[in-house]
């Protein structure tokens, strides 16, 4: 992870941000600007069998050496620092690369019922930190995430994300009993049939997102704005079944522009 630092004199220049919450519109002037990259892997991968072995790691799965990201747990990815003078506000604009990868197979006999679920998803939020690294704010939108919310995503610490990729893929395979209507030895309904289905769905998918936050109303100082990620997956099987989830994010890259917002400006 690399920081690069540019300075924008834009004084005459004016950005209309539509905001669609509460259809608010803001006039800004340019005044500094600052930007990091990230250029590390980072993954999960869960994984659940009943049918022979299945242990997949992210470096199965993602290319590049992966970091080490614990599950539901919010890392930080990308981070640089801002001067802000008096009623100024913050517009962050990160964009990341992420995957998915569910695969689910299923063994089923005559007369039986198998599942198999996977799922993984990608969360991101911007914070705000003072030189002692306390945090100071949570950029909006995610600042007032609800579980109600569309898009909203609440880590294993109860804290909101928003919702970059998510999936869950079933797979479920039910074979009824074997019915035969045959004569054996003049026996009549006497011969017998048996056989097994085995089917395997797998996706896997790489995109590329970007989502703007705003730090409304920072007072002045120096602060850090820190990108933060959070991964997670997970595997379920039923009955004779393997299924493997995972969720990983590399390449990104985000831009921190200083602004000046219309006066009473409010989400």
């Amino acid at each position: 992870m690399s920081n690069i630092h540019v300075k924008a004199l834009l004084p005459s220049a004016a950005l209309i941000l539509s905001l669609m919450s509460g259809l608010a519109m803001a006039q800004t002037a340019s005044t500094k600007a600052t930007a990091a990259i990230n250029t590390a892997v980072g993954c999960t991968v869960s994984n659940a069998t009943t049918v022979g072995t299945a242990p997949m790691a992210c470096h199965d799965i993602f290319s590049g050496a992966s970091v080490a990201v614990t599950a539901d747990n919010f890392a930080t990815i990308m981070s640089t620092s801002m001067k802000v003078s008096n009623s100024q506000s913050l517009f962050v604009s990160p964009s990341l690369v992420t995957g998915l990868y569910t695969n689910t197979a299923t063994k089923t006999h005559t007369g039986s019922s198998s599942t198999a679920t996977a799922s993984g998803g990608v969360y991101m939020r911007a914070v705000l930190t003072d030189a002692a690294g306390n945090v100071v704010k949570i950029a909006d939108p995610v600042a007032v995430c609800t579980n109600d919310i569309l898009g909203c995503q609440a880590s294993s610490s109860g804290d909101f994300g928003v919702t970059l990729d998510s999936r869950v893929q079933t797979l479920t395979q039910t074979l009824s009993q074997c019915v035969v209507n045959v004569v054996v030895g003049g026996v009549a309904g006497s011969g017998t049939c048996d056989f097994d289905l085995t089917t395997q769905l797998i996706l896997q998918t790489t995109s590329a997102h970007t989502f703007n936050f705003i730090f409304p109303s920072v007072g002045q100082g120096t602060y850090n704005v820190a990108i933060q990620v959070a991964v997670n997956s997970g595997a379920t099987v039923g009955g004779n079944a393997t299924a493997v989830g995972a969720a990983a994010f590399g390449l990104g890259s985000v831009t921190v522009e200083s602004v000046r917002l219309v006066h009473n400006f409010a989400f």
